[in-house]
This record gives C-alpha cells, sequence and structure tokens, in this order.
C-alpha cells in the first residue's frame, strides 16, 4: 500500500502557479486530458488545479483494485490486514501538520478543528477498525439433523470485492477514513471518489 502524498502528486509549474493534483491509480500518479480549478473557500483563490477523472481513469482504478484482490493483498489475513491499517494511522500521525494545512486550505475551516477532530480521529479510524476485524467473533451453533445427528453451522467471512466510496464535502479526510478504514479492515480493494465541491459547514466559515 503506497500513501497518498500530495509533494508527489503535484507537477513543477512556474512560480506563484498552483500546483496540479494528480489522479492516483495502481500506485502511480496518472496524467489527465481535463482539470478544474480548487478554489479556496475563504480566499476565493485558486490553491491548485485537480486532475479530472474520466471513464478511463476510473476503468483502470477498478482494473488496479480487482488485481490487488488477486495479488498479495488478497491474500492477507485479519492480523495482516490490521498491521497495514495501523501503519497507515502511524503515518497519518507523522504527518500531522501537512495533513492539517492540506484540510484548512481545502475546507476553509479552522485550523483548531482540523486539528482537534479531522486529522486525529482519522487515524484513530484506522486503528479502531484493525482492532475490530482482529476481535471480531465468528458465529456458529449446532442443529439436528432430520436424521438425529448433529450439524455445525459457522459463518465464513469473505471480502466483497471492490467498493466504491464516494467521500462527502463536508469533512473529506475524516469522512473517507470511516469508509475506506472498514472495507480494507475486511480484505476489500477500495475505489475512492472525493467531493470536487469540499466546503465547510455553514457554522465553520469564518466570520
Amino acid at each position: 500500500m503506497t500513501l497518498w502524498d500530495p509533494r508527489l502528486a503535484t507537477t513543477g509549474r512556474p512560480a506563484g502557479e498552483p500546483g496540479l493534483l494528480r489522479n492516483f491509480v495502481g500506485g502511480r500518479f496518472e496524467p489527465s486530458a481535463r482539470t478544474f480549478a480548487k478554489i479556496s473557500p475563504v480566499t476565493g483563490e485558486r490553491v491548485f488545479e485537480v486532475a479530472e477523472a474520466d471513464g478511463s481513469t476510473v476503468d483502470a482504478a477498478v482494473t488496479a483494485a480487482r488485481a490487488a484482490l488477486r495479488g498479495p493483498w488478497g491474500r492477507l489475513g485479519e492480523r495482516e490486514r490490521a498491521a497495514v491499517l495501523r501503519r497507515v494511522a502511524d503515518e497519518l500521525d507523522r504527518r500531522f501538520d501537512d495533513l492539517v494545512t492540506a484540510e484548512v486550505a481545502d475546507t476553509g475551516k479552522p485550523m483548531s478543528q482540523a486539528r482537534t477532530l479531522d486529522v486525529p480521529r482519522g487515524a484513530a479510524n484506522f486503528r479502531a477498525f484493525a482492532d475490530i476485524v482482529c476481535a471480531a467473533p465468528t458465529e456458529s451453533f449446532t442443529t439436528v439433523t432430520p436424521t438425529g445427528g448433529r450439524a455445525l453451522n459457522y459463518a465464513v467471512r469473505k471480502p466483497a470485492g471492490v467498493v466504491a466510496v464516494i467521500v462527502p464535502w463536508n469533512l473529506p479526510l475524516l469522512l473517507l477514513t470511516w469508509k475506506v478504514a472498514p472495507a480494507l479492515a475486511c480484505g476489500n480493494a477500495v475505489v475512492v471518489k472525493p467531493s470536487e465541491e469540499t466546503r465547510p459547514p455553514r457554522r465553520c466559515w469564518p466570520r
């Protein structure tokens, strides 16, 4: 698993020009024929150009996700997947200040909220679902068969496959972790579509 890095996602541009945020597919940043401007909800300035995903980008993302399920990721057990989720949480902690800065620029919410809610809760979600998947019980019970024997019935949990995640505009990082973390914990591969119109709830607008 490769954690998204905005420093790698941005391409070089002339001084003073916004960077370009590219799509991340199959472990690589992909180009795009079309872009749109990410506008600061506070200042109205253009803070980034964002690569627009088209149908071919989505197809490539789904193909990469299916390949991950057929590859090493699909062969990991619960405890191994939990270890990956905890490493993600550790990386979120390590880059805490970077993520706070990104959240504030993206949503316009107060820095105090990003520091106490969005980023720490995002890391906590990965740890929480890592703990849950390791401790989740498996249901089993016995029944008497028509011939008088006894049968053991038990549940076998398997990944659903490729999971599509749509992230709302108001809590882009936190709500992403609430969806991506449990999907990965259960062994799925994930394709994420964030909102292109991220903005803070009304109560977060600067006065």
